[in-house]
């Protein structure tokens, strides 16, 4: 039986930062980075304030490179962390760097380095979508759980864009096939909390390249499923 839910668009922002992405002892680090001295009794927003202000003393690619470091050091070679601070002054990284399970990350060192140059580096615009989500079968009411599939939950979202959407033009095989190994580099962080058996309120945050054709969504329907759901090929077709 062929999924179905109805979708309801109940709001869309844009984003300068993600909220709780970066903690007090991640800022603590940064300024401990930078040789910052005694942070005794700095409350989290001062230590953000702080933060801020130490990397305005530095020249911006500096301060670029030294982010990625802290925040990436795990995955990002040393030279590559340098040319990355570089590019980091013009290009939307986030978008534009060709590991998208990094991009969130991207994002995150994006958006603490606008915060401190916001006439240097390019401005942050993830968004954040808010949808209510119900179930119209019980086929349907299966797959709305607490840490939804994340290519069902992409599909969910492309059926609310136009086909001339980025989602459609670069993954349309994906959407309507079997398999989609990239969903979960497409959306970010997804919340969910039930709002009835039938229903869930879901929040979303990606990249506004990904999400800004939801943006005129206001109700649409779905025939979302996830990989592991097998159903006859006729059935997948949008």
């Amino acid at each position: 039986m062929k999924n179905v839910f109805r979708v309801r668009l109940l709001n869309f922002s844009n984003l300068l930062e993600i909220e709780g992405a970066r903690t007090a002892a991640g800022f603590a680090a940064l300024l401990e980075a930078m040789e910052y001295g005694d942070q005794s009794g700095m409350s989290d927003e001062e230590l953000r304030e702080m933060c801020i202000m130490s990397l305005q003393d530095l020249d911006p690619a500096e301060a670029a490179y030294l982010v990625l470091k802290r925040d990436m050091g795990d995955v990002l070679r040393d030279g590559q962390a340098r040319n990355l601070a570089s590019e980091m002054l013009e290009e939307k990284l986030w978008e534009e760097y060709a590991d998208s399970k990094l991009h969130e990350r991207m994002f995150n060192a994006g958006s603490l380095l606008y915060a401190a140059f916001p006439r240097t580096f390019p401005k942050p615009d993830a968004v954040g979508v808010q949808l209510e989500v119900t179930a119209e079968n019980e086929a349907a009411r299966e797959l709305l759980t607490a840490s939804p599939n994340e290519s069902f939950l992409v599909r969910l979202l492309a059926d609310g864009m136009g086909s001339d959407a980025v989602l459609h033009r670069l993954y349309g095989k994906e959407l309507t096939g079997i398999s989609f190994p990239n969903a979960d580099e497409v959306v970010w962080i997804v919340r969910t909390e039930a709002i009835s058996t039938d229903a869930v309120r879901m929040d979303v945050i990606s990249s506004g390249y990904w999400l800004d054709a939801l943006e005129d969504a206001e109700l649409y329907e779905s025939n979302a499923y996830a990989d592991d759901i097998e159903m006859p090929t006729h059935e997948r077709a949008t």
